[in-house]
């Protein structure tokens, strides 16, 4: 039983892991697990200096590698003098196109995380920061921070101001550190997957939304998105937001519920979905 279940688990990490191959340059492809369920790949990193900078660099990670561990090595890799600079804290975030971002906590696996990402049809990106550090926005709100600019960066900020005014409908307002790393390192020939990993997730998020809503079709467009609250799962991921239909029974939500907080759905008879009412202690269990 116990062989079984390894060999289970083996061939679902080896589906993930091709899967994202088929959408990344070879550079950035995933070996294969062995028979520890470990392997390894190339990660490219980003690192946002003082002067709000963006710069990269790309290192071989393992499956085992904790948070803590990578960002020792990326504060070696981008600044060897950080090392030095021991009253500075850095953090690894991951970071999203859409604007969300989110800090890795010490002890979770950089490698898995990525991987996930895959799985949850969506493309990220990692970035390294000093604990503390204003975002560029931030800096330049900050009404103590204060530089005369040359007659040259006056030119070229009132041009910059004209186009973002022109431009305003299409920029997210709300993409805070997230939008910023998009702008200031846009995809290159050397970064993009097949194309472009972004176009690729969206494409893939395009055909698994065009599939449902020829579901919800079918009954009338009876369907709509739903919250699932899952801190039992993750803390630091208090819900996930699932489309679903009028004829999505419970076992269907709870593994896509699972699915999305990357726990193994296999076995879905050991979860249950509780519907809990605003009135303290009040809850009942459903049943597919």
């Amino acid at each position: 039983m116990v062989k079984s279940e390894e060999i289970r688990d083996r061939q679902k990490l080896a589906n993930l892991i091709t899967q994202w191959n088929l959408d990344h340059y070879d550079l950035f492809e995933l070996s294969q697990p062995n028979e520890g369920l470990e392997f390894h790949g190339v990660v490219r990193f980003y690192f946002q200096d003082e002067d709000h900078n963006v710069v990269t660099k790309c290192i071989r990670v393992a499956s085992s590698a904790t948070t803590k561990e990578v960002v020792d090595v990326l504060v070696e890799k981008f600044r060897p003098d950080m090392r030095m600079l021991t009253a500075n804290r850095y953090n690894l975030f991951e970071v999203h196109i859409n604007g969300e971002e989110r800090k890795l906590l010490d002890d979770e696996k950089v490698l898995y995380v990525q991987l996930n990402w895959g799985k949850d049809v969506r493309e990220g990106r990692f970035l390294l920061r000093r604990e503390g550090a204003q975002t560029a926005s931030e800096k330049e709100n900050n009404p103590n921070f204060k530089r005369k600019l040359s007659k040259r960066e006056k030119k070229e900020k009132k041009k910059a101001d004209k186009e973002r005014r022109m431009n305003k409908e299409n920029v997210d307002k709300n993409g805070g550190v997230a939008q910023q790393l998009y702008d200031d390192a846009p995809e290159s020939s050397f970064t993009r997957s097949i194309s472009n990993p972004e176009a690729v997730m969206r494409r893939r998020r395009q055909q698994k939304l065009e599939k449902k809503l020829q579901q919800f079709h079918g009954q009338n467009g009876q369907g709509g998105t739903l919250k699932i609250y899952g801190e039992t799962l993750k803390p630091d991921i208090p819900y996930k937001t699932l489309l679903l239909s009028t004829a999505d029974t419970v076992q269907h939500v709870i593994k896509e519920a699972m699915e999305k907080y990357g726990v193994d759905t296999e076995d879905t008879s050991q979860f249950v979905l509780v519907e809990v009412s605003m009135t303290p202690r009040t809850h009942h269990s459903l049943y597919s």
